[in-house]
């Protein structure tokens, strides 16, 4: 249940607004597989506009119900039904789909839920058999959907939609589901920031002080340094996402992806500089050992344990759902961890790391406007959004698994209103409350105490502030990335991957960049080359 903690003036003013990630294919994904990989123990400035248009974007969406009113064509009023397909939480969009269908009952939405085992198979069998989804989510690797031209053209909805002004504003700099031509074929609907976890705690053992939260590259770095303590038994660092992906978006200008992607070529300099400070950290002893190795055992008695588990890691990079899911649960509480998110070093260009999972319409829908509605509702609209708030907060109906514990995302709406009433609701916050926080069914307790809004309150503000400039994983953005990796990056029979041959043979990153540069850009131009030819079959043009 929603738990507002305002006067009756301050309500009556209060603009409440309207109403899961890819990364398999990621450059640090063959390298890192000890570090935490399994989900289950960890992970797989506010940039909007003005507060009052983001606040009403919903209604200004359509009040009459036609979204005509936004510059959008209106919606039909002829009965029909939608077919959303996806891998999300079936209660939850369920949840979704009701609301849509309140607002236009002339539209029945039929949800279909699918495992991620076989996703990409089940969905191309419907298509085949003339079954195919009115919009959908997107597994993983964007060379799928492309190549088989699954994913209608969005462009004259989103670019005729004012809410899209007031979105995550790399979704739009950076061209996301553009994927390097002229046609918006397909936008994140979910949005995980990725966190570099401090513990507070062992800062605080250590007598030194945790960094900004407004860290720079060479920061963080001196920060896993500092937290490396022999006598302490403490490392600095261990991840689950890699440095590797992180290094060239924190430290290159306008460079949107991995591999120092800008958008058309790779900056290939910065992911060899990249590859060889992380290969220089691990051999250093800077990076906590890796799981099922005789120096795990040494360090912990247990060759199983995971390093963020041990109290004596200064920082785990992971995924977002990683801090609800574990580290703020009592078994981590009580061993004296003080876990706090740190995004990754922002870029000049103001990026930041995130997951994202895409979503797009069916290039043979025969309700394209309708389809896109539904999409946006699912995705990143702030009606929709209203609703998952809603529901995450309900911890009533799913007391025995509350929703906000299944790999909630953050909004990808700027709506301030929506972005406030989340915050409170499950983060510590150092702001005067406008929401209590809901309460914790499985364990008998309010999720935030106000302790923790005390001492942590700051950095989960901060978070929130410098997260919201997401670039994703190469794979579910660059077409041809995905093959890039598999053929010409990592392991191939006896020859190690790159990565491992720096870190392992010691041998020198930027000796490979000339050539992967080419390699990576031939295998860009020749999935694009592909995607052009099967959209040409039904009568859509790509350029790029």
């Amino acid at each position: 249940m929603k738990k507002k903690i305002v006067s009756l003036m301050m309500a009556t003013t209060l603009v409440a607004g309207l109403l899961s990630g890819c990364g398999g294919n990621s450059a640090g994904g063959s390298t890192n597989t000890n570090a935490g990989g399994d989900t289950n123990v960890g992970g797989d400035t506010n940039a909007g506009a003005d507060t009052n248009a983001d606040a009403n974007a919903g209604d200004a969406a359509g009040a009459d119900g036609s979204a005509a009113a936004a510059g959008l064509p209106a919606m039909t009023t002829e009965e029909i039904t939608l077919t959303y397909m996806h891998f999300d939480s079936e209660q939850l969009v369920n949840r979704v789909a009701e609301a849509f269908m309140a607002k236009y009952p002339n539209i029945k939405v039929e949800a279909q839920a699918f495992s991620t085992d076989g996703y990409n198979d089940t969905l191309l069998n419907l298509v085949q058999s003339g079954q195919t989804p009115d919009c959908f989510m997107i597994l993983g690797n964007c060379d799928f959907a492309l190549s088989n031209a699954l994913l209608g053209d969005m462009t004259p909805y989103w670019e005729a939609d004012p809410e899209n002004q007031n979105i995550l504003p790399s979704i739009n700099s950076a061209k996301l589901g553009y994927y390097g031509t002229d046609k918006k074929l397909a936008t994140p609907i979910k949005f995980f920031p990725d966190a570099i976890y401090c513990d507070l705690n062992v800062f605080e053992t250590l007598n030194i002080d945790a960094p900004s939260t407004n860290w720079t590259w060479d920061e963080m770095i001196n920060s896993f340094k500092a937290a490396t303590n022999t006598d302490a038994g403490t490392y600095g660092f261990n991840q689950f996402h890699s440095l590797v992906t992180y290094y060239p978006i924190s430290n290159g200008n306008n460079l949107i992806g991995e591999f120092g992607w800008d958008g058309k070529e790779y900056h290939m300099e910065q992911w060899a500089a990249g590859v060889n400070q992380w290969a220089e950290l691990v051999n250093g002893k800077y990076h906590a050992p890796y799981g099922d190795t005789d120096e795990m055992e040494a360090w912990t008695g247990d060759r199983t344990m995971w390093a963020a588990y041990t109290g004596k890691l200064g920082f785990q990079i992971d995924a977002w759902w990683t801090y609800l899911n574990l580290f703020d649960t009592p078994d981590y509480r009580n061993r004296g961890m003080e876990w706090v998110p740190y995004t990754t070093p922002a870029s000049q260009s103001g990026y930041v790391f995130g997951v994202l999972d895409f979503g797009g319409i069916s290039s043979s829908t025969e309700h394209p406007r309708e389809a896109y509605e539904l999409l946006k509702w699912m995705g990143w609209g702030a009606e929709g959004w209203q609703t998952k708030l809603d529901a995450y907060q309900d911890v009533e109906t799913y007391a025995d698994l509350p929703l906000y514990r299944q790999a909630m995302p953050c909004p990808i709406t700027t709506d301030e209103a929506i972005w406030k009433e989340f915050q409170e609701s499950f983060y510590p916050t150092a702001a005067t409350r406008t929401y209590q926080s809901v309460y914790d069914p499985v364990n008998g307790e309010d999720l935030v105490t106000a302790d923790e809004d005390t001492k942590y309150g700051k950095y989960f503000d901060d978070f929130f502030a410098n997260c919201k400039n997401p670039i994703p994983f190469g794979d579910c953005q660059i077409p041809g990335f995905a093959s890039f990796l598999d053929t010409s990056y990592r392991a191939v029979g006896d020859t190690l991957g790159v990565e491992d041959q720096v870190r392992l043979e010691g041998k020198n990153a930027n000796d490979f960049a000339a050539e992967l540069a080419q390699k990576a850009y031939d295998a860009n131009q020749a999935a694009l080359s592909a995607a052009k030819e099967a959209y040409q079959m039904i009568g859509i043009e790509l350029n790029y």
